[in-house]
């Protein structure tokens, strides 16, 4: 079976999956990974990240196919996955380059205040300050710098409005850094 299936076409490997012959998938994956491993590459500049993204595309690809109905070749098809995920995972890594910039003007428009582990041990300010804050405002926090999430996926995850979200993002950084200042002075 495994020799008729190398010079079958992708649909007709997409068809025979769909009917539960599990070789087909099989012979599907190893005829396109290597490709999808290439096409995130280039899109990302990341080996590392294409690792990461193709198992996701795989993932994405094997939960579609048994309903899926090809209106164009298997490999277009899964190509736009493919290239949707590069372009999501460059948009999150702007985004996060974004923030990173933003943390770090902020840091050096206010005197006193750094995010740089290296000065005086301010990361561990900034930890030990995010623990003196409300649990809302610590959560705020969390999911907008480490989980990177925007002000409206915050807003849906945590079924509350968007000026609610952005107001208690801006008092969680404004008390943040009201905290390191008083922390700054105490040992001055």
């Amino acid at each position: 079976m495994k020799k008729n299936l190398k010079n079958i076409s992708s649909e007709s490997l997409v068809a025979q999956y769909q009917q539960g012959n599990s070789d087909a998938l099989k012979l599907l994956i190893k005829r396109f990974h290597p490709g999808f491993i290439s096409t995130i590459s280039y899109y990302t500049n990341s080996r590392i990240a294409a690792d990461d993204l193709v198992q996701e595309c795989w993932i994405d690809i094997i939960q579609k196919l048994p309903e899926l109905d090809l209106k164009i070749s298997f490999e277009a098809w899964a190509h736009v996955i493919v290239k949707r995920r590069s372009v999501d995972w460059i948009r999150e890594q702007q985004r996060m380059r974004k923030r990173a910039q933003i943390l770090k003007n902020e840091s050096e428009t206010k005197p006193g205040i750094s995010i740089d582990a290296e000065q005086d041990g301010a990361m561990e300010k900034v930890q030990t300050g995010i623990l003196k804050l409300s649990a809302t405002q610590r959560i705020v926090l969390r999911m907008f710098y480490l989980e990177n999430l925007d002000i409206r996926e915050i807003s849906d995850v945590l079924d509350v409005p968007e000026g609610t979200i952005k107001s208690r993002l801006f008092h969680a950084r404004e008390n943040l850094k009201s905290i390191i200042k008083s922390k700054n002075e105490d040992k001055q």
